[in-house]
């Protein structure tokens, strides 16, 4: 197919051929029109808005021939956010927009949590005739069968063509999810609406058909062979991917057995086959599309089949199947792939002339380079990026770099995070600036360039790095105004805003948590002067937040609690990008707990208690946690306040209530008794002691019933002496003397969990020493020379301090 690549943030209108193919970068803005051959039908009404990358609009106006189809070239699929191949997701009203870490508590049944105290939607379709036609969600995008039923096969639309007009409704492959389509279809009774299923169903009936049919006698009229391959592919499994390669062995088997209409293999069919297995998430997936490349180019080598020519396009769709594995070997085998391409292309063997690496080919062995991480990876993209530039001034003017092939660099090098990194990083966007400026338009840098660098700054850990990554978007922001229509691509967002705010967030700089909250305010009056993109959204809101805990400032803590109600009120009020998140109330929570301000205990319970009635309402992206539960259990032992430790009691019974009602995130463990333990032994309560001891008995009955989430661990212990320590009762130095003699014997059992340590002791000493009690004294240097003995002995747990 001709291919027309509008290259970043270009405005153009393309009148393209009949069955050509549009590739659409990052932040461009097109408007379209296919004009293909009668008849006419099905159409599209005009200026419907597909978004389909980051800050694209595109408008698309389609006269399509039953037989036509727009593409995206084979292999690209890195860049299929930016392609009409994707804008399937996400489909609303007329518009479709593509977007951008237990056990069972079964095990508290029978036993009681604490032990009872002693003492206390998209676009219009036309329909006319059965059989297939094309739409902009993909190739051959809906079929007929002799039976009339309709179904798309890239959109998952499905209904019953018999029946005439009414509204179609997509699902999202794998779930239930229908989304409402507007139809202008003319007929006399209702679309019948059906689920993925029938789609499914319509996949197995064609299977039924084609077994049943005689080899050599499969009519492409009545079974639509290519059409059935792409809908399978298009499935996204390794069910689907199989198919695909089941329907392509039985085209072969028409051709050996001289089909009377012409059915043989094609190189397209061997592209969705590949294509198929890079999407099915298979484990070995990209290994298998590598053979069937392979295969095929056997057979045209052999000269069986001279119309299975390998092309540009097979050899992309397999790089992009590595890339797309997520295996070890995966950007070292798509770049051997590459070579294998190049290698072709140099010595024109047999023929092939026409494979040559394109910067498709290299973006997506960059892209496998850079989701690698580490440095070699960074170095790795930084070398391919060279070679681009060799090739080009070869003579190869499809491997001429881009600006993606910058920005998938530049990401390298932000995901590297080592030191130099960001140097690097603005190292390339120098060059791009200075490439630009001489009059290369393929790589002038836009706002995801900008992004990533500050990205760079952000990851990088280096003294100063907020400051510079703030300058950098400073600089962004100035050559936008300068001048805001050639530079229209440098128009500040919502996301580089963010990156700045987390860089300042994660610097530990004193000033760091005001200038975050300074990026904010000034985020809010650009979007309120007229800047849509640049709005505050929930991420803005939590990196400001997490700023201010992380500061450790006075009042700290009741700022963040005060962004996160306006956060809420503003939710409340219809704005969904202010909606808090668990990561939002987690960074108050944590604020508050470290406090130490009068009150935070039960500010952070008030915290903890939204999260859980936005949950129980429906809310999934608010989930608390036992980390949630444990935090506030901590600031209430903090706390010191009298009915403190009651307090944490009852967050813990409540605990194990959600638990128990299926709530498997919230479940008790041994830190969340830990902390019910040191809650009393900090209260100064006169039963506190005894209250300790019972829940930490309470802790050993559980874990011996089988509850390993809950074991004592020597910090238990070590709290339960210090409250019998600071109790200064009659009997409790001894008791806690006690309790340091059990720990010793089970650690000689075994128990590598309950080793006394030199706080142990040294807790022991401190109640001997305030008990009172006749011959204390001689029991504390007694328990000192036992820790100064085994301390020589080679166990390092119990060395003596002057403490």
């Amino acid at each position: 197919h001709w291919q027309q690549s509008m290259d970043s943030n270009s405005m153009a209108n393309y009148n393209i051929p009949e069955g050509d193919s549009l590739n659409m970068d990052n932040n461009s803005r097109n408007n379209i029109s296919l004009f293909h051959h009668q008849p006419r039908p099905p159409s599209r009404t005009s200026n419907e808005s597909f978004g389909s990358g980051n800050n694209t609009s595109t408008n698309v106006a389609l006269l399509a021939s039953k037989s036509d189809y727009l593409s995206s070239a084979p292999g690209t699929d890195f860049f299929s956010h930016t392609q009409l191949d994707a804008i399937s997701s996400n489909v609303t009203d007329n518009s479709i927009h593509s977007s951008q870490n237990s056990t069972s508590s079964s095990d508290f049944v029978g036993a009681p949590i604490l032990p009872q105290a002693r003492t206390h939607e998209g676009p219009s379709l036309s329909l006319s005739t059965p059989g297939s036609f094309s739409d902009p969600y993909g190739t051959t995008a809906i079929v007929a069968d002799d039976s009339g039923s309709m179904i798309d096969q890239h959109a998952d639309l499905s209904y019953d063509h018999s029946l005439g007009g009414g509204s179609l409704h997509p699902c999202s492959d794998g779930n239930s999810d229908h989304r409402s389509i507007a139809s202008t279809t003319s007929g006399t009774g209702p679309i019948s609406v059906t689920p993925l299923a029938k789609k499914r169903e319509w996949l197995q009936r064609m299977n039924t058909r084609l077994l049943n049919t005689p080899i050599g006698q499969v009519d492409p009229n009545i079974i639509p062979i290519t059409a059935v391959m792409n809908a399978w592919a298009k499935t996204k499994s390794s069910k689907g991917a199989d198919m695909v390669e089941m329907w392509l062995e039985r085209v072969q088997k028409e051709s050996a057995a001289g089909n009377p209409w012409g059915v043989e293999p094609t190189t397209k069919m061997y592209t969705m086959a590949v294509d198929a297995w890079a999407k099915s998430g298979e484990k070995g997936a990209a290994t298998h599309a590598e053979k069937i490349l392979q295969h095929m180019n056997k057979l045209y080598q052999s000269g069986h089949n001279p119309n299975l020519k390998p092309t540009t396009g097979i050899f992309n769709a397999v790089i992009n199947s590595w890339a797309r594995s997520g295996e070890p070997m995966a950007p070292t085998r798509a770049e051997q792939i590459l070579d294998w391409m190049d290698q072709l292309h140099r010595t024109g063997q047999t023929g092939n002339l026409d494979i040559k690496p394109d910067k498709y080919s290299y973006n997506t062995v960059i892209h496998a380079w850079a989701k690698s991480g580490g440095r070699q990876a960074a170095m790795k993209a930084q070398g391919l990026l060279n070679s681009m530039h060799l090739m080009y001034r070869q003579g190869n003017t499809s491997a001429k770099p881009d600006t993606i092939t910058y920005n998938v660099v530049i990401n390298a090098w932000a995901k590297s995070g080592g030191e130099g990194s960001a140097v690097e990083a603005e190292r390339l966007l120098s060059d791009m600036h200075r490439l630009y400026d001489s009059g290369n338009a393929d790589v002038k840098p836009n706002v995801v360039t900008y992004g990533a660098v500050i990205d760079a700054w952000a990851k990088s850990g280096e003294k100063g790095a907020a400051a510079r990554a703030d300058n950098i978007l400073a600089n962004m922001i100035r050559l936008h105004q300068s001048d805001p229509i050639r530079n229209h691509d440098l128009r500040p967002n919502t996301y580089v805003f963010n990156t700045v705010i987390n860089a300042w967030a994660k610097s530990k700089q004193s000033d760091a948590a005001s200038k975050a909250e300074e990026m904010l305010v000034a985020m809010g009056r650009l979007h309120a002067c007229g800047i849509p993109g640049l709005k505050p959204d929930a991420f803005t809101y939590t990196a400001v937040i997490d700023a201010w805990a992380k500061s450790g400032y006075r009042g700290a803590a009741t700022r963040a609690d005060q962004l996160l109600e306006k956060m809420e009120t503003k939710y409340i009020e219809g704005d969904n990008d202010l909606k808090p998140n668990t990561f939002t109330y987690n960074a108050v929570i944590n604020a508050l707990a470290k406090s130490g301000d009068q009150g935070a205990a039960a500010r952070a319970e008030r915290v903890l208690q939204n999260m859980v009635r936005r949950h129980r309402d429906g809310n999934d992206d608010v989930k608390p946690t036992t980390i949630n539960f444990n935090t506030v259990l901590d600031a209430w032992a903090k706390s010191g306040g009298k009915g403190a430790a009651a307090r944490a009691e009852e967050i813990l019974v409540w605990m194990d209530q959600l638990n128990k009602s299926g709530n498997t995130d919230v479940k008790p463990d041994t830190i969340t008794f830990n902390a019910v333990i040191d809650a009393w032994a900090r209260s100064g309560e006169k039963r506190a002691p005894r209250r300790a001891e019972e829940i930490l008995d309470h802790m050993d009955t559980l874990y011996r019933s089988g509850n390993e989430d809950v074991k004592p661990d020597t910090y238990t212990y070590n709290t339960v002496i210090n409250a019998y320590a600071k109790s200064g009762e009659k009997g409790s130095a001894s008791r806690a003397e006690q309790i340091l003699a059990s720990m010793e014997q089970r650690a000689r059992d075994g128990d590598e969990d309950l080793k006394p340590n030199t706080r142990t002791h040294t807790s022991v000493i401190d109640a001997w020493a305030k008990s009172g009690e006749r011959g204390a004294a001689a029991r504390a240097e007694h328990i000192l020379k036992s820790m100064q003995t085994q301390y020589n002995g080679g166990n390092s747990l119990v060395r003596p301090n002057a403490h």
